[in-house]
């Protein structure tokens, strides 16, 4: 009898698909309290409706933080998080997961205006 072996496909477990992104971005690392304890500045990797991935040279050492960058039409574009993961990368970089807090069309209208302004340098450089 033979048997066969059945291979799934490897499943991505994560809730919101993400959308690479390169976009500079400066950072302001807060306490509970929203008392400013530091700050830098980082390159974003990818984003979703949940968080973002932030690439930095240094590690984020705060529970929350504040992401901020410039959008298309010279406007900041501010989104609060919460670091969920960070680690350090071959190249000696950090990366850190950043989830979301704030209201979901808040959210959603940030990780837009991050994408948009993504994809416009991206054609500005060819």
């Amino acid at each position: 009898m033979l048997s066969e072996t059945i291979i799934m496909p490897k499943t991505d477990k994560r809730k919101y698909p993400r959308v690479e992104t390169r976009n500079v971005v400066s950072y302001v690392c807060v306490d509970k309290e929203g008392n400013e304890i530091g700050e830098g500045i980082g390159e974003t990797l990818n984003i979703s409706q949940g968080g973002i991935l932030l690439k930095s040279p240094y590690p984020i050492e705060s529970e929350f933080v504040l992401l901020m960058s410039i959008d298309l039409e010279n406007n900041i574009m501010e989104i609060k998080g919460k670091i969920a993961h960070s680690k350090k990368n071959k190249s000696g970089k950090y990366e850190t997961g950043i989830s979301f807090l704030g209201t979901r069309d808040e959210n959603i209208q940030t990780i837009k205006s991050f994408i948009k302004t993504y994809h416009s340098q991206k054609t500005r450089n060819r």
